[in-house]
């Protein structure tokens, strides 16, 4: 019986020393700024970029991870009626997937189907490390579907519907946030979610503040 496999957290890329919060599951470097996933026993390297705030803030600024899924997707209904109104909805390219964990999103508002609702376009900014990504690149594109089924349904009945989709490019974003003590708010739509509701919050605010 083997025993569990023990990673030496050091970036493979520029051998910068890794951080991150105990339940990371991707570490992005802060010498290269390159994200790299615990995938078996090794690192793979992700494609990642920190966006850029739409808004302004005089509040510290945490930077908190969404995983971006570029996708084409076609809808077939049996019902004509259904598939003529589905015919006006505005398509979405990007599905966004929250990465870090958040307790009770569907009462709070999860950031990634909000994002994605949204058609959010995320623009780069300058990097910085980012952490608190629990959710793997595989746990997140079992969410690409459902967002787009719930974004969907909410302006066209989805019963009967036969929904296929293909991912094309994927990015993992770190997300301005600034931290109100109480609250993080996001810099792109100025959106709240509770401190408390955002695991190892604590630790996010050490490794991946980035100051006023």
């Amino acid at each position: 019986m083997t025993g569990p496999t023990v990673l030496d957290l050091r970036c493979p890329r520029c051998g910068a020393a890794l951080a991150g919060s105990h339940q990371d599951v991707v570490f992005w470097c802060g010498g290269c700024y390159v994200p790299h996933e615990v995938v078996g026993e090794r690192f793979v390297e992700r494609r990642g970029n920190v966006a850029q705030a739409a808004l302004r803030s005089e509040k510290a600024v945490v930077y908190l991870p969404l995983w971006a899924f570029r996708v084409s997707y076609a809808m077939h209904w049996d019902d004509r009626e259904q598939e003529a109104l589905a015919r006006h909805l505005p398509v979405v390219e990007w599905v966004y997937v929250t990465a870090f964990e958040l307790h009770n999103a569907s009462y709070f508002g999860d950031p990634g189907l909000i994002f994605t609702e949204k058609r959010v376009r995320l623009e780069a900014g300058p990097p910085v490390r980012v952490v608190g990504c629990s959710r793997s690149l595989e746990e997140a594109k079992a969410y690409v579907e459902p967002h787009l089924l719930t974004i969907i349904d909410r302006r066209v009945d989805v019963t009967g519907l036969e929904l296929s989709s293909t991912i094309g490019d994927v990015l993992l974003w770190g997300v301005p946030y600034f931290d109100e003590g109480d609250h993080l708010r996001d810099g792109i739509l100025g959106l709240k979610i509770p401190s408390a509701a955002v695991d190892e919050v604590a630790a996010i605010r050490v490794l991946g503040g980035a100051g006023r």
